[in-house]
């Protein structure tokens, strides 16, 4: 590796390179380890995740700009303005190999700005430059602007828009025109430091490693994907979107605000539909050969001058679908348009729109302010989008999240999140043990971090017998996010295995890395992010915030494969399936890493 850390101070405008220690590399690998080491070591307790004591990370690791493919990913982590917990978001394109190739494997930015400021890396020149002029732009115009002043029409840029800039909770950055570390408010942290983009260009190849071992590591990688492709696997011609059809037949697809898994009208957000009206354009990530993400020629739609825009992604078509009740195609795609130009997750935003929706219908919410709030109103759910972003009447409220919205009307029951961070799409109540994941993950409800190895319904059967599938899997789900490679790697022949994470590390380290050795490393970093929660609040008890919503619980499915289904099987099920999670990953009972499975980590 680069083994160098950026660390830019916006308050005192300095700059400045650090060698990060052997020994932090060796405990952490990269990506979600090193946001969860150093802002564990660094943030102080208690702050608010909008002052300048809060700090933004972006975290690359080994395979980062390497020959070794799939591996077009970076991480972004601080303390999260929605969930006032620690937050990493993972993102594709090409930003992570960039800031390698620059020289850098880590950028830590603190403080606040005076003004609007954007932040240039060209290899060893970092600037902090004026953005007084960006001010108020939306996403793609600031990426196009600063490429054409910086000269430099390839540098890769990640910039936050409107909905950042006014500290929307569930704003996000947007990097090379759609991609998005979206999830927990990373746009608002952005904004509050007065920080509008990061523009990143680098001009040396990383060489970590063994170079024999790293092209045995890629070959069999590119000829795994290539078999995959030619037996025609959905993810390499219509990218995620493939995933609706499947979800809904799993009982997992969101509808109107998780009142169901499966949306009667899914057929007509497929990606075979997709594709069939409107002609999409490869855009693949950095050395991807999967190539699942597209654009669309957007020569179709009225509603913009663009040449070509995102194509939507299978979280954005089902939260933006189905869970607002909405089987408009070219409105769905606007939606997804405007988050990013805006700069919004569109999962939260998806997640605010629904649960407003559910109460307006229900009479739980009123007012002339609310009329034509309903399920499917087109004009309403873009109209909307736009009232989050720039905090215009009760968008002011949904603008803080969906928890905080719920709690300001009444309606907790409606709202679907774990520890503040609304659910991704796919519902529990369709896999067994899906639920553990979601209560348990230190960032909450995200549906990258770990699922059990099973197909099988909740209803009559224990979540306990698939406790060690799931610690398995965060673990291999850790292991791959500090590589960093893609999550969408399970598309090659055979799925990416632990055989191929150990590979990689033991190409990239130039050694044999044990199982075990990695099994300890994915253990402490999941230890470490719990310990920066409990860090982060008064008399702060684990269990009180490792639960899921009532409806989730309580609400069985009404129809499906799963039909009859909840998340667990009883209440207590979910109490000792979660006491067993918690004894394995050395856990006092109300969640509280043990003093002696800390020491035996060797967590500073």
């Amino acid at each position: 590796m680069n083994n160098k850390l950026l660390r830019i101070n916006l308050t005192e405008s300095e700059i400045n390179t650090e060698e990060i220690p052997e020994k932090i590399i060796k405990q952490y690998i990269g990506g979600t380890g090193f946001i969860s080491y150093y802002l564990y070591k660094e943030l102080e307790k208690k702050i608010d995740p909008l002052s300048p004591e809060n700090k933004i990370i972006i975290a690359t690791g080994p395979a980062q700009a390497t020959r070794i493919p799939i591996t077009g990913r970076y991480a972004v982590g601080a303390k999260s303005p929605l969930t006032n917990h620690i937050i990493d978001a993972h993102c594709g394109g090409f930003v992570g190999p960039e800031l390698r190739m620059a020289g850098y494997d880590l950028v830590i930015i603190e403080g606040k700005a005076e003004k609007p400021t954007y932040i240039s890396i060209k290899d060893d020149k970092v600037e902090i430059k004026d953005a007084t002029h960006l001010w108020g732009k939306l996403a793609h115009p600031t990426e196009e602007k600063i490429r054409n002043d910086e000269g430099e029409p390839r540098m890769r840029v990640i910039c936050i828009g409107p909905a950042g800039e006014n500290l929307v909770n569930i704003s996000c950055p947007t990097a090379d025109w759609h991609h998005n570390p979206g999830r927990g408010g990373l746009g608002a942290v952005f904004g509050s430091k007065n920080l509008k983009a990061i523009g990143v260009k680098g001009s040396n190849q990383p060489t970590n490693g063994n170079q024999n071992k790293i092209d045995e590591v890629r070959k069999d990688l590119l000829d795994r994907t290539k078999k995959a492709k030619d037996d025609g696997a959905g993810m390499f011609k219509y990218g995620t979107s493939n995933a609706v059809g499947f979800s809904n037949e799993m009982s997992q697809y969101p509808t109107r605000n998780w009142q169901s898994g499966e949306y009667e009208e899914h057929e007509k957000l497929s990606g075979v539909d997709l594709d069939e009206k409107y002609k999409a354009i490869k855009k693949p990530c950095y050395n991807c050969p999967i190539g699942c993400s597209s654009t669309l020629d957007a020569s179709a739609f009225s509603w913009t001058d663009e040449k070509e825009i995102a194509r939507p992604e299978y979280e954005t078509m089902a939260m933006m679908g189905g869970n607002i009740g909405l089987s408009d195609l070219e409105t769905l795609i606007h939606t997804n348009y405007l988050c990013n130009q805006l700069g919004l997750d569109t999962i939260s935003t998806g997640s605010a729109i629904a649960m407003t929706m559910e109460a307006v219908e229900k009479g739980l919410i009123s007012g002339p302010e609310f009329e034509g709030i309903k399920f499917g109103n087109k004009e309403k759910i873009l109209e909307m989008i736009e009232m989050i972003a720039y905090r215009k009447g009760f968008g002011d409220i949904l603008a803080e999240g969906v928890a905080q919205a719920a709690e300001n009307w009444g309606i907790e029951h409606l709202a679907i999140h774990v520890k503040g961070l609304p659910f991704a799409a796919w519902d529990p109540r369709g896999r067994l043990g899906l639920g553990l994941s979601y209560a348990t993950a230190a960032v909450g409800a995200s549906h990258l971090r770990g699922w059990p190895a099973t197909s099988e319904v909740p209803k009559d059967k224990s979540a306990i017998d698939v406790v060690d599938s799931l610690i398995e899997q965060q673990d291999f789900k850790t292991l791959t996010d500090c590589l960093v490679v893609c999550s969408f790697s399970y598309a090659i022949k055979g799925g990416f295995t632990f055989d191929d994470r150990q590979n990689v590390l033991s190409a990239l380290w130039d050694r044999d890395v044990p199982k075990d050795e990695m099994m300890e490393i994915a253990q402490r970093i999941w230890i470490t992010k719990r310990l920066f929660n409990i860090n982060q609040h008064d008399n702060y008890r684990p269990i009180d915030y490792d639960v899921l919503p009532n409806r989730l619980m309580n609400e069985p499915l009404p129809s499906g494969r799963a039909e009859g289904s909840k998340a667990f099987d009883s209440e207590e099920d979910f109490k000792k399936s979660l006491q067993l999670v918690y004894k394995k990953r050395g856990l006092d009972e109300i969640g509280i890493p043990k003093k002696e499975e800390i020491e035996k980590l060797g967590i500073e």
